[in-house]
C-alpha cells in the first residue's frame, strides 16, 4: 500500500490537504488524516475508486475522535464500485469539522482478486 499527504498554501490562509493511499490486491485500506497536528480541519470531500468491479461493498466514512472510541462517529457508508465514490461533505448546510487530535478514516474493504483500491481525503485548514 501506498499513502502520502500533501498541503498547498492558498491565498487567505486555509490550507487544503490532500490523504491519498492505494491498495495492493485485494488487501483492505484504512486512510486517516493526521491526528498529531494541533489544528482544526474542515472535511471537504472523500472519493474511492476500485480498478475494476469489487466483489465487497461498504465503503466506511468514521470521525475518530480524541474523546475515545465511545465517540466515534460513522458518518457515512456508501457502495464500492468501478467509478469514483465522490461525496462532498461540506455544504452551506452541513459542515464537518475534527478538533486536534481527531482523525477522519476511510476504511476500503478488500475487492477480491486483483483488484485494488484508491482513496483520497480532502482537508482545509482552519
Amino acid at each position: 500500500m501506498t499513502v502520502g499527504a500533501y498541503t498547498a498554501s492558498r491565498a487567505g490562509g486555509g490550507a487544503i490537504e490532500r490523504w491519498v493511499g492505494t491498495s495492493a490486491a485485494n488487501t483492505a485500506q484504512t486512510i486517516s488524516t493526521s491526528t498529531t497536528d494541533t489544528i482544526c480541519r474542515r472535511l471537504l470531500l472523500v472519493s474511492v475508486q476500485y480498478s475494476a468491479a469489487p466483489t465487497e461493498t461498504g465503503v466506511i466514512v468514521t470521525l475518530n475522535s480524541d474523546a475515545g472510541a465511545g465517540y466515534d462517529t460513522a458518518l457515512k457508508t456508501f457502495a464500492a464500485n468501478t467509478q469514483a465514490n465522490f461525496w462532498p461533505l461540506s455544504t452551506d448546510q452541513q459542515m464537518i469539522v475534527t478538533l486536534p487530535g481527531d482523525a477522519i478514516d476511510v476504511l476500503a474493504p478488500a475487492a477480491g482478486g486483483v483488484i485494488t483500491s484508491t482513496v483520497v481525503i480532502y482537508t482545509q485548514r482552519l
